[in-house]
């Protein structure tokens, strides 16, 4: 039994590594390793380009069914000792250590049934026979220690499904020094934008799961004065809006999209499924009020003491209405949208900041695993 005062060693496994600029599970993951690291010895990572070279048969698997890949790399890696280690997506699937403890950024179970455009016929069949195989995996991504979600909407979504979860929520930590509130019209100036009109920002995927058709809806009903920016990886699977009232920004860096939400007066999130979406934190931390159709962190927005928070969750976001209805609120003048932005951010900074989230893990941790220190350096 290692001493009281001994600092525990976490070995965290996912698909990818973590990074800069890439997408959120990737910068969710660099936000909680720097979020881990003072309050423990070590913070490492594997990921499938570390694991030795899959078998013709597993290369064939995987092909057919990508849900498949984590589980099998997971076999092929060779693992360093370490006192914790957290899963992320199906890594966990049957890995026995006694210190593992899964967690849940999404759900690829929820994510099919919810996120994705209508199937029908041998297609919405095979769905159905994919959803079913990704609720079996993600029951058996957790040991002893059991598995955390990263917001009560998916904790509520994972327990509906029948997947195990623990009660606790941990957000997901948003470095509110970094994502901060710049000169607006500095950053349109830097990402070539209008300097005097009202501005939405979507940010994500421009695809069905992510709202885009709700979006585009939006586009069409909005006042001439207003402007889009859709700024989103590259590679389209919705169609894209051709308009003079909107620009595409395609594959930003992190630098570039804290520019993207100064320079909006707002983000809108229309997803149909999200564990959590960052882009609604960063966008918050920036100084860019949100909103949100209900889901991921949505329940915690909901739930704020602050009215300009708590009216960002959109009831019906299939209606453009309801979003349109609450952005002429929030442009109503210029002080009207200042106190949403100081309102968000001053939520960004309570909620999801490094700190507060340092000491979440902090206090979750040490009842989990009591026998190491787990107090910041």
């Amino acid at each position: 039994m290692p001493a009281k005062c001994q600092r525990a060693r976490i070995l965290i496994l996912s698909p990818r590594a973590p990074g800069i600029g890439l997408g959120g599970a990737e910068r969710h993951l660099h936000d909680l390793a720097e979020v881990l690291r003072p309050i423990s010895k070590s913070v490492s990572f594997r990921s499938h380009s570390e694991a030795v070279r899959p078998s013709w048969c597993e290369r064939l698997l995987t092909s057919v069914e990508p849900m498949l890949a984590s589980p099998l790399a997971l076999k092929r890696l060779t693992l360093p000792e370490a006192d914790v280690v957290l899963s992320v997506e199906l890594m966990g699937v049957g890995l026995k250590h006694p210190g593992h403890l899964h967690l849940f950024f999404g759900s690829y179970a929820g994510f099919r049934d919810l996120a994705l455009s209508p199937a029908h016929g041998w297609r919405r069949i095979a769905r159905e026979m994919k959803t079913r195989l990704a609720r079996l995996l993600e029951r058996r991504t957790q040991h002893q220690m059991g598995a955390i979600a990263n917001s009560i909407g998916l904790r509520n979504e994972l327990l509906s499904r029948n997947i195990p979860v623990l009660d606790a929520v941990l957000l997901p930590p948003t470095d509110c020094s970094r994502f901060c509130p710049g000169d607006k019209l500095v950053s349109r100036k830097k990402l070539a934008l209008s300097p005097d009109k009202r501005i939405l920002l979507f940010a994500g995927r421009w695809e069905y799961a992510k709202g885009a058709d709700r979006f585009a809806r939006i586009i069409s009903s909005m006042p001439k004065n207003w402007h889009v920016v859709i700024a989103s990886p590259s590679g389209f699977t919705y169609t894209p809006v051709i308009s003079p009232q909107v620009t595409f920004l395609i594959d930003l860096d992190t630098d570039q999209m804290i520019d993207a939400y100064r320079a909006a007066d707002v983000l809108i999130q229309p997803s149909r499924f999200e564990g959590y979406s960052l882009v609604v934190s960063e966008a918050q931390a920036s100084g860019c009020p949100v909103f949100t159709s209900p889901v991921g962190q949505a329940a915690h927005l909901a739930d704020a003491d602050d009215l300009y928070v708590r009216s960002s969750v959109i009831s019906h976001p299939d209606d453009p209405s309801c979003w349109l209805n609450a952005l002429y609120k929030i442009f109503a003048d210029d002080l009207t949208l200042k106190k949403y932005a100081d309102a968000h951010r001053a939520y960004a900074i309570c909620n999801v900041s490094y700190p507060v989230i340092r000491d979440a893990w902090s206090e979750f941790l040490s009842k989990k695993f009591e026998a190491f220190s787990w107090q910041s350096h």
